[in-house]
């Protein structure tokens, strides 16, 4: 009886974290409202749960991610500044044209995150130069959030070499390399894409034959007078530490450098080399820029960790068991791949964040996973995918803070939300087991 209360207070928990979020309450108070209701019903020691469980989750990820999160903020960071991420993104608009402003946008904000720029952090960058194509061609703003969150994210995670938080903890659960399982990675991609450039054709058409165009905001015309008559860096000098930052790391992982290290490397040095090519255009303040950028971060961590920290919480209630064991029964009675699927979207959406629940998979499963038939490099990379379903549901912080920037509500925005970032990795991670197995890996 105590577990069935403990895991109905679990899910009432979640239910509760969501609403509270949605309704604009900050993620780190929210997280501790919602952690204290399952201490609570979990019959928790409630001092211990905090000052140790929550405080613990949270500070094991700042220790673990505390200069990944800041070296690629700072990156981000002197791009914006510099002007270097605008040069990229008028050319990709001037490739596509303004027409096709959804898939240039798409593609922009894919090509910066895998140079090495936070979902955080890039809808503040490709935002000001695609708002005005946007209004150009009267298109309304509510895809805007789909289409940062599928390009950083979604898009993101099914290219191979990417170095992310959440592919970092399920590598090192399975014991493979973040390069594991190309070939699965670059048909995830491309179908990852080609989905992208449909939906967003698609919906563009319904929502202007229903008649809703481009809504301006009151910070857009500000946004529009800030960038007028701004000299931007050329297009090869912006270029060469995107290059670089993305080469350098395949390197010194190839040289048998942990993959941690060689990611702070690679950032650090492609920032450096940023920042000389694009002395000019820091005017001066480039050590100003990149201490912004780098203490800017601090908060985009503690948005994440105190989600952590709830997840830490969750991981320590009794009532948790009963998932874990679900996720173990699925394991036995069906596909592995297909109940890996399912279960880390049950961690992803009880915990709110595709970072806890490809951590808690990777420590109470991976090990149950590798007992079984399968290719550890395909579960990578199929739970890599999948983790990315339930954790955008509506209180996921990444998708308010870019609905906050782009000037439109949670509620209007969400359903392209809904099918780009919690249907689409889903059905590219069914697509994935398909691959394994029939041993396209």
């Amino acid at each position: 009886m105590s577990s069935l209360i403990g895991a109905l207070g679990l899910l009432i928990a979640i239910a509760l974290l969501i609403l509270m979020i949605y309704k604009g309450i900050h993620v780190a108070i929210a997280t501790l409202i919602a952690s204290g209701l399952v201490i609570i019903t979990n019959g928790m020691d409630i001092a211990n749960s905090f000052v140790t469980t929550y405080s613990t989750g949270l500070g094991n990820f700042f220790s673990t991610y505390f200069l990944m999160f800041c070296l690629a903020s700072a990156y981000g960071e002197v791009m914006k500044v510099s002007g270097a991420d605008e040069t990229i993104a008028n050319y990709m608009f001037k490739i596509f044209g303004a027409r096709f402003a959804p898939i240039a946008t798409l593609i922009v904000t894919w090509i910066l995150a895998y140079g090495g720029i936070n979902a955080f952090i890039v809808v503040f960058a490709v935002y000001p130069i695609a708002m005005p194509l946007f209004k150009k061609c009267n298109i309304s703003k509510n895809l805007m959030p789909a289409i940062f969150l599928y390009g950083s994210v979604v898009v993101l995670v099914c290219t191979p070499g990417v170095i992310a938080g959440l592919m970092y903890a399920l590598s090192e659960g399975f014991g493979v390399s973040p390069l594991s399982a190309p070939t699965m990675g670059i048909v995830a991609l491309i179908i990852a894409l080609a989905f992208g450039v449909v939906y967003l054709m698609i919906r563009t058409k319904m929502s202007q034959a229903k008649g809703e165009g481009f809504i301006a905001s009151e910070s857009d015309e500000a946004l529009l007078a800030s960038h007028e008559g701004k000299e931007l860096p050329p297009l090869w000098s912006s270029l060469i530490p995107l290059i670089v930052v993305m080469v350098l790391r395949v390197v010194l992982m190839k040289m048998g450098i942990a993959t941690m290290a060689a990611s702070y490397c690679s950032i650090f040095v492609s920032t450096m080399l940023l920042i000389v090519l694009q002395y000019k255009y820091l005017k001066g303040h480039a050590m100003k820029d990149y201490t912004n950028g780098f203490l800017a971060s601090v908060n985009i961590m503690l948005l994440t960790g105190t989600m952590m920290g709830f997840a830490a919480v969750v991981n320590a209630a009794p009532s948790f068991q009963v998932f874990i064991d679900f996720a173990k029964y699925l394991a036995e009675i069906t596909n592995p791949y297909i109940s890996a699927i399912i279960s880390i979207n049950i961690f992803s959406g009880i915990t709110g964040a595709s970072m806890s629940g490809a951590t808690i998979f990777a420590q109470t499963l991976s090990d149950t996973y590798l007992s079984y038939n399968i290719s550890p490099e395909a579960m990578f990379r199929i739970t890599s995918i999948a983790s990315m379903g339930l954790d955008t549901l509506p209180h996921c912080p990444t998708f308010l803070a870019m609905a906050a920037v782009c000037g439109v509500t949670a509620k209007s925005s969400y359903g392209h939300v809904f099918w780009c970032t919690v249907v689409a990795p889903i059905v590219l991670a069914f697509m994935c087991v398909i691959m394994a197995m029939i041993g396209i890996i």
